[in-house]
């Protein structure tokens, strides 16, 4: 059975991942060709059922993304979530079979020497802990320019999703207090080694199916002694307010990070209690001026007051834990689990994790969106304050494909019909904003500005909505950097994607090494000569059709003089017939 040009491309998607042999592709091609699947998403469904593709290498294949499913050794598997430094994901090392969590630093913070230093940094703490409460770091690698770590797998929700799955958003106060007990355990091998972990919360505390707690996180962590780097540095780099969250950082943390001692890390360990007991924060209110302020003055609600089935004992433990100040405090974390022990038991854990990577790949949707809105804001001013823009030399032009900040395409939604070929990762719905440089008032300096405008006719047409674009200058570049003709504000574009050049007859689109490659007419090309109505598709799902501007804009002429004479003869028809009657009626 033949197979369509499109079903070819996938195929051709598939073999350059590396995921699945050459060979292999081939035999696998032909089988289910024969099969009767012709379409991309019948042969993904295939690869998955098979076990020769996970949810996520499909979905990534689909929207035409065939690179970046290895660091070194370590294949990925599925996307575990993203934290406000990196992704995190389930790999397996090709060498040795074992599953690891890959954390990768974010793709648009590569070449920020701040976040670099506090993503090694995290790594560097990470390795010094061992201990059965602690996620255990393997090692700290980068590949493709992207640093990343490798750390123990845990098949578990965190504590914060764990209460979104009870009744009331609470646990019994044994099960509780026994997940306190073991986060107190692991803090105090933490602080043994000199640190304090400074951003212990539900969410970075981890629970597998026979209840063993594992704390992670360690990007805000410091050394007491200064032995792993200069935090005053640091602090300086990230502003005062990197102090933790707010709902469970200590009163002495919220004014200076730096004084932070592992007292510090029993106040945010008791908020984390008071959460699990009674579903709620110790301060909720909704501005975090608010919360901060009644760590500070205010007394919090006793967990036997909020629920009256809490232990009264338990009820005292949580509010020393919550002193303001320090002394008043348990004086270390294994005091804590020493008061807790009595009231804790260990409780098996049930949960289904599928269903909480989707909820994790909702909120990682969220969170990139935001993301996203801060770095165009952000990408806007700079260039405002690089140099003034006037309205005559730049147009911001929005359409409306896909846009995110997803540096590899990561996707979650599952394989129901097509619409994962043409939603995109996460679905996400904010639009790139696109920057048109006008080639004669253009003030940058670059060889995307060494030749004078033209006049070919040609234009890009955002197919989601907005003006034709100009083909105005040969040759005519697209991509993220500022110099670029067609400057796209989306993490999914490179820097410089896309060139395109005249040759006095015919424009040609050269793929310019881009991380995520170029498709015209659904075909992935290294180069190719455009034809009007070719569609072009750039990074995730950026479409743009190559149109005639002079065919468009006569046939739009032609259009509307034809309607004018319409017009014209319609009411000299209606004149007539009125001038007629009026001489019938006589």
């Amino acid at each position: 059975m033949a197979t369509s040009t499109a079903v070819e491309s996938f195929w051709m998607q598939v073999a350059n991942s590396g995921l699945i042999s050459a060979v292999q592709v081939q035999q696998l091609a032909g089988e289910l060709a024969d099969a009767g699947v012709v379409t991309d998403l019948g042969i993904a469904k295939q690869l998955i059922r098979r076990g020769l593709l996970t949810v996520y290498q499909a979905e990534r294949l689909l929207i035409g993304r065939s690179r970046g499913f290895f660091f070194d050794q370590y294949k990925l598997l599925d996307l575990l979530g993203v934290g406000g430094m990196g992704w995190v994901y389930r790999a397996v090392n090709v060498q040795t079979g074992q599953i690891v969590a890959l954390k990768v630093l974010l793709d648009q913070l590569k070449h920020d020497p701040g976040m670099l230093a506090r993503f090694e940094q995290e790594a560097r703490a990470g390795q010094r802990f061992h201990h059965e409460n602690i996620v255990q770091t393997y090692g700290f690698g980068s590949a493709g320019g992207l640093p990343y770590i490798i750390m123990e797998s845990v098949e578990g929700p965190s504590l914060l999703e764990l209460l979104r799955l009870r009744e009331k958003n609470r646990l019994p106060a044994e099960q509780a207090c026994d997940i306190a007990r073991q986060a107190a355990l692991g803090l105090h091998q933490v602080h043994l080694a000199g640190f304090v972990h400074r951003d212990i919360k539900p969410q970075n505390l981890l629970i597998d199916q026979n209840g063993l707690v594992k704390i992670l996180d360690f990007g805000l962590s410091m050394h007491r002694d200064g032995e792993e780097g200069d935090e005053f540095s640091m602090a300086m780099i990230f502003g005062h307010e990197c102090v933790g969250t707010s709902a469970y950082t200590s009163p002495e943390q919220a004014i200076d990070s730096l004084q932070a001692d592992p007292r510090s890390d029993v106040y945010s360990l008791g908020c984390t209690l008071f959460a699990a007991l009674t579903g709620d924060t110790p301060f909720p209110f909704s501005k975090a001026s608010d919360v901060l302020k009644g760590h500070h003055t205010q007394i919090p609600r006793n967990v036997c007051d909020v629920v009256p089935s809490i232990p009264h004992a338990v009820g005292e433990i949580v509010a020393k834990m919550l002193a303001k100040k320090p002394e008043d405090r348990f004086a270390s974390a294994v005091e804590v689990a020493e008061a807790l022990t009595v009231w804790s038991t260990l409780s098996p854990v049930e949960f289904d994790f599928k269903r909480i990577l989707a909820d994790r790949k909702k909120t990682a949707d969220e969170k990139l969106a935001d993301i996203q809105r801060r770095q165009r804001t952000a990408a806007n001013s700079a260039s405002s304050t690089a140099r003034p823009v006037s309205a005559s030399s730049a147009t911001q032009v929005v359409v409306n494909p896909l846009s995110q900040v997803l540096p590899r395409g990561d996707s979650a939604a599952p394989l129901t019909g097509s619409s994962v070929a043409r939603r995109g990762p996460f679905g996400g719905e904010s639009p790139p904003a696109i920057l048109v440089r006008d080639p004669i008032e253009s003030t940058v300096p670059s060889a995307a500005h060494s030749r004078p405008a033209l006049k070919s006719g040609m234009g890009l047409l955002p197919l989601s909505g907005g003006p034709v674009i100009p083909l105005s200058k040969d040759p005519f570049i697209l991509g993220r950097h500022i110099d670029c003709d067609l400057q796209v504000q989306d993490a999914s574009v490179s820097n410089r994607h896309g060139e395109f050049r005249f040759d006095g007859k015919h424009w040609t689109l050269t793929d310019l090494k881009s991380r995520n490659g170029i498709r015209v007419n659904g075909i992935s090309v290294l180069q190719h000569r455009l034809q009007p109505g070719d569609v072009i598709l750039i990074g995730h799902s950026l479409r743009l059709r190559f149109t005639d501007q002079r065919r468009d804009s006569a046939t739009n002429g032609f259009s509307g003089k034809r309607l004018a004479l319409g017009l014209i003869l319609f009411l000299m028809l209606i004149a007539g017939l009125a001038l007629g009657w009026t001489f019938w009626k006589r």
